[in-house]
């Protein structure tokens, strides 16, 4: 649907290729959204004010490193299947055809696991990692990647079986506006599920914030340089040096100026290093005010889920 208006789109398609519209437009009575390599683009196309540019840089650069399938026999083997199913407490082994959309999908790391358990996905995404997203799935029939803002979805009102949204929400301009359109695009009796930043921990850590605030304010002159010089510098550095017990507690004190994320993989070490200090939007949440907005929409069963930050799963 057209979502600015709520009104009905039809399809002019100009170039098809494998009976998939790989060119043409969506138009409703007072837009029109082109369809560009793909992929259907409703918001942020060619928007060099896209506050998710960051995004979009990262997720192309590094689109599959968090990927189950990319991480078989490796230290971070099944921590995004793992992930998924903590926060949205679906165990079936199998879904069954059922249509699940990931709000603020990425390069679809997520979307990878709910086609191993025979869903249908709906990734939608803001930034331009949506073509990440478009090649990795190029050759699956039952993803679709749209570009699309998730505060204001293109999607219809009780049109999917589930909706979850990881990692994502505390970099939108209004949090709640978000989970209201999850809320609002699922059927009754499915589930919808969120995971954001807590406050009080890494992501709202004064050196992480005033690093953010720092790296973009040079984005526009030097682009994603200096935030990915810092990331491999910091983790290169200092991941090796925490291995050692003896300067373990030495190098502590420093670690509180230099920021980073350590995980048994350093790509992935790097990656989430890059992911906290460069977005234009972050904020973390108290664990109370993401239950307000679950109970505020009426949503039953409303359960935290035992995953880091505030994360919660409920049925409409």
């Amino acid at each position: 649907m057209d979502p600015k208006t709520g009104d009905d789109l039809i399809l002019e398609s100009i170039v098809e290729k494998n009976g998939n519209v790989m060119e043409g437009w969506l138009v409703s009575k007072n837009s029109r959204y082109p369809v560009v390599r793909g992929v259907p683009r409703f918001a942020g196309y060619n928007d060099k004010d896209n506050y998710t540019n960051s995004f979009g840089y990262q997720w192309n650069k590094w689109s599959k490193i968090q990927f189950d399938s990319e991480n078989e026999n490796k230290p971070m083997e099944g921590y995004t299947l793992n992930m998924w199913s903590h926060i949205t407490g679906v165990e079936q082994l199998d879904l069954k055809g059922a249509v699940i959309a990931d709000f603020g999908c990425g390069p679809g790391r997520f979307i990878e696991t709910i086609r191993k358990k025979n869903g249908v996905a709906i990734g939608l995404d803001l930034s331009d990692a949506v073509e990440a997203a478009t090649e990795n799935f190029a050759n699956d029939d039952k993803v679709l990647i749209c570009q699309a803002d998730i505060l204001h979805s293109p999607l219809k009102s009780a049109s999917v079986d589930g909706a979850f949204s990881i990692g994502v929400l505390h970099h939108t301009e209004n949090a709640e506006e978000g989970f209201c359109e999850m809320v609002r695009v699922i059927k009754p009796e499915s589930f919808v599920s969120i995971s954001v930043y807590g406050t009080g921990g890494y992501y709202d850590n004064f050196f992480v914030t005033i690093y953010r605030k720092i790296f973009n304010a040079l984005w526009p002159i030097f682009g994603y340089y200096p935030p990915l010089i810092y990331s491999y510098v910091v983790v290169y550095l200092f991941r090796p040096i925490l291995k050692v017990p003896i300067f373990r507690t030495l190098i502590r004190p420093f670690l509180y100026f230099f920021p980073f994320i350590n995980l048994p993989d350093i790509r992935w070490s790097v990656l989430d290093t890059f992911d906290s200090v460069t977005p234009q939007n972050q904020r973390g949440f108290t664990v109370y005010q993401v239950f307000q907005w679950f109970k505020n929409a009426g949503l039953r069963d409303i359960r935290p889920s035992n995953w880091a930050g505030s994360s919660f799963t409920a049925i409409k």
